[in-house]
């Protein structure tokens, strides 16, 4: 009888281990993905057409600005060229680029670069058309290898239990050299 109540305590207590904690159980529900696919969430699809490397953007001038602006990075700029659609209602598609050591690097802003709409990190995308468009990340270069671009529904953090759209951007050490060889010293976006 002992014994059978020390098991049972035993098995209760590895069970409770087991467990998995709050953070994840809540956590978003990961759709993977690959370059050139199009992958559907419960509010949104995304697919990543192609990453493109630059050292800094020539953008058109601003309000106040006589000559076209450069914009310029601490690392180096990667673009993601997306085709994005809110799928119910319209509303934001926000972008993060995660390292394979779990480093999260948000999208820019959509005022760096100030590309008139095509910049989707913080602009509201209408239901029912599909648009295209980039989201910019200002990265370490020595950060891209195994980098995986992630896209979630509104523009705070990604939802507790909803989707989130994770992309191999199929950066491998050969692919991430490539990638950095072609990097252009400043792209002109005007």
């Amino acid at each position: 009888m002992l014994v059978a109540a020390v098991l049972v305590l035993a098995a209760v207590v590895w069970l409770r281990r087991a467990e998995p904690d709050y953070d994840a159980k809540v956590a978003p529900i990961v759709l993977p993905g690959a370059v050139g696919q199009r992958v559907q969430a419960r509010n949104f699809a995304v697919e990543v057409k192609k990453a493109k490397l630059a050292h800094a953007y020539l953008t058109k001038a601003g309000l106040f600005d006589a000559a076209p602006r450069t914009v310029a990075s601490d690392g180096i700029w990667m673009s993601l060229l997306v085709e994005a659609e809110p799928l119910d209602e319209p509303g934001f598609i926000s972008a993060q680029l995660r390292t394979r050591d779990g480093l999260i690097y948000r999208a820019s802003d959509h005022g760096r670069p100030e590309l008139g709409g095509s910049n989707f990190n913080g602009q509201e995308l209408l239901t029912g058309l599909r648009g295209t468009g980039a989201y910019f990340f200002d990265v370490p270069p020595d950060r891209l290898e195994g980098a995986h671009a992630q896209f979630y529904w509104g523009n705070v953090t990604p939802g507790q239990m909803d989707h989130l759209i994770d992309i191999d951007l199929g950066l491998d050490a050969a692919a991430t050299r490539k990638l950095l060889a072609g990097a252009t010293p400043t792209l002109d976006l005007r």
